[in-house]
């Protein structure tokens, strides 16, 4: 209590052209003040541990043999700021060395020992503002302005990004070793109940339920008929008794024994002019449960497999969505060879969009376009193949471009196996687009490092990526806390 004594408290000096801004004064005074006291009581709490190792050190030896020999400071950074500690030197003059017992007390360090929970605060902040920002912002925190330098936080950040990644690539090895995976049980996020879109505004819906009433409905103005088509279907099926709400929002369902995987690849700008670099994205999902994945190379596609595993097995029912990518198709003809039941779906919003491109550079004028991509939407989202082409060759006397018309083809034809009838699909409310690795882009990457202007090394990149990742799967205070990471599976 002395040492507290000695910390001064100034008094609060009032001014009368300012009375209003008292408290604003008041309360900044009294965070400096407790920010000090408790610098104080950390240094204070310090010393009486540093004194407890070095007795307990001496008591190992003769009383003569350990000799105290002046302090060494260790500069400490932590979430009050600044700190110097001072370690007790000691001398042992039967081994001839100088050591400081304190120092068992302090992780391994080369300089400045930054706190657990300082470099959590240092990951943290940049999952959504610049480095610059949280370098300003963690002196605000601290009360202590450059308490760490942004070049620091964006090392902390590479830092715990390489942990995370190389520890998910060692769990990925084990369980690739293993003889037998039945025995794991996968961990998932808990699924929450899925949120689709309104097929007609809340105003239409008593005009919904008065055309369903009708022996022979038909869609009331503002329902468009594929919505309606999608409700008379599920009308007829087990859906027979759902109130006009639950209709209004029909969408894709992951059934009992399926699991859905998702999958893109998202790039991002380099330093180099026009260089790039390639970050990998999945969401795995069942009707109970879900799990994103993010990386470079190969590692997410060895992390998809094995999830596919726990969550179907061999012979369970594997939906694997993409935008129809040469690798996405590799992956699904080399990694899932083993898997009986998998099917691969090229995205719709992809195709048709791909379509709608490569038509504006096809067609010369305004109406060749637009009834080209009519007649392959119209054919397409049937999941006609040959028609689509058809109506591509006969383009070819009059095309502006060759070459892009001869490339759309070769496209549609190597992706043939992969295009559905997603008509079909869609009325019976099941999975043909891959909005959740879209969405996954957009979480893990592009809302953070997409932004005008910005470019990045590939450790940093797969770092934050990595952080935003564990967040993602609620996994935060599990690696910041228990300093684990979250295992795939685990053997019960």
């Amino acid at each position: 209590m002395s040492e507290f004594n000695r910390i001064p408290v100034p008094n609060l000096e009032l001014n009368a052209q300012a009375l209003s801004q008292t408290l604003d004064a008041l309360e900044h005074q009294t965070i400096t003040i407790g920010q000090e006291v408790m610098r104080h009581l950390l240094c204070l709490h310090w010393d009486q541990l540093d004194q407890q190792q070095v007795d307990d050190y001496s008591a190992q030896f003769d009383p003569d043999v350990v000799e105290r020999d002046g302090y060494a400071s260790q500069k400490i950074a932590c979430r009050l700021g600044i700190l110097h500690f001072q370690r007790q030197v000691c001398f042992n003059s039967q081994t001839g060395k100088h050591l400081m017992p304190g120092n068992d007390l302090l992780p391994e360090h080369n300089g400045t020992i930054i706190t657990r929970a300082l470099q959590e605060w240092a990951c943290l902040f940049p999952q959504d503002l610049p480095f610059r920002t949280v370098e300003r912002l963690l002196g605000w925190q601290t009360q202590q302005p450059k308490v760490i330098s942004r070049g620091e936080v964006s090392r902390l950040v590479q830092r715990h990004g390489e942990m995370i990644r190389a520890a998910e690539a060692e769990e990925a090895k084990q369980l690739e070793d293993q003889s037998d995976l039945s025995k794991f049980e996968v961990n998932l996020i808990d699924a929450e109940a899925p949120r689709h879109r309104a097929a007609w505004p809340v105003e239409l819906t008593a005009a919904v339920e008065q055309a369903l009433a009708n022996p022979n409905p038909k869609a009331p103005e503002g329902v468009t008929q594929q919505d309606w088509q999608r409700v008379l279907e599920a009308r007829a099926g087990e859906a027979a008794c759902w109130p006009v709400e639950k209709l209004r929002r029909l969408g894709p369902e992951i059934q009992p024994d399926q699991t859905i995987a998702a999958t893109d690849d998202i790039l991002v700008r380099r330093p180099q002019a026009s260089k790039w670099l390639t970050i990998r994205v999945a969401r795995i999902a069942t009707a109970t449960g879900y799990r994103y994945l993010s990386g470079t190379g190969s590692l997410v596609l060895r992390q998809m497999s094995l999830l596919l595993v726990f969550c179907a097995g061999f012979n369970g029912w594997v939906t694997l969505l993409g935008d129809g990518a040469k690798w996405i198709r590799n992956y699904f003809d080399r990694d899932l060879s083993e898997f009986t039941q998998k099917e691969l779906l090229l995205d719709w919003y992809h195709l048709h969009r791909k379509c709608a491109d490569f038509a504006g550079m096809i067609c010369s004028t305004q109406q060749e376009k637009k009834a080209l991509k009519s007649k392959l939407n119209s054919s397409l989202w049937i999941g006609r193949i040959g028609p689509a082409i058809k109506a591509l060759e006969a383009c070819r006397p009059h095309t502006k471009n060759e070459q892009k018309l001869q490339e759309l083809i070769d496209y549609l034809k190597a992706r043939k196996p992969y295009i559905v009838n997603y008509n079909e699909r869609r009325l019976n409310r099941q999975y043909m687009g891959s909005a959740h690795a879209e969405k996954a882009c957009d979480l893990i990457v592009a809302k953070r490092q997409k932004n005008k202007g910005m470019h990045w090394s590939e450790a940093t990149a797969d770092a934050l990526a990595a952080m935003k990742t564990v967040m993602l799967n609620r996994a935060w205070d599990l690696y910041w806390v228990d300093r684990q990471t979250l295992p795939l599976a685990t053997n019960p």
